[in-house]
């Protein structure tokens, strides 16, 4: 399991005396203990462990964007953290593979903002942890306005 894979890596970088691997591995573990303890007796499966690694990237992603002027050194060990985390991720998708789960996603005959929330809310299952949620929007609305453009 994914789980185990994190705790293996977390224990050895630990022992070797690698600090950031050791932070981010750290921050994911809390994640995945904090969803366990809320349902008790509960195992997560690894999707569930993604969506922890993905928050924590998404953390990882806004240090970088405050702290790139001011302080570049917590700016370059965010980095390295968030290469970290997404070696543990599976292979992501390009943004053509994504407008393809879209297009056949889409089942709708008009683009009203409703249709838009249905794409996206059929979409979000098949990339989780694929795809940067972020971007899921504006790929939507892209698909859309080609569409009836």
């Amino acid at each position: 399991m994914l789980k185990d894979e994190i705790r293996s890596a977390f224990n050895n970088a630990r022992k070797s005396g690698d600090h950031v691997t050791k932070d981010a591995l750290e921050a994911v573990i809390a994640g995945i203990l904090q969803k366990e303890k809320t349902e008790v007796g509960k195992v997560l499966t690894d999707g569930e462990v993604i969506e922890c690694i993905s928050k924590e990237l998404k953390v990882q992603r806004e240090v970088v964007s405050f702290s790139t002027e001011k302080m570049p050194e917590k700016a370059a060990e965010s980095e390295a953290k968030i290469k970290i985390l997404t070696s543990f991720l599976p292979k992501q998708l390009t943004e053509e593979e994504v407008l393809k789960i879209i297009a056949e996603a889409d089942v709708y005959s008009d683009a009203s903002p409703k249709t838009k929330g249905m794409i996206i809310k059929s979409v979000m299952p098949q990339i989780n942890g694929k795809f940067d949620k972020s971007k899921v929007n504006p790929l939507v609305e892209k698909y859309l306005s080609e569409k009836y453009n």
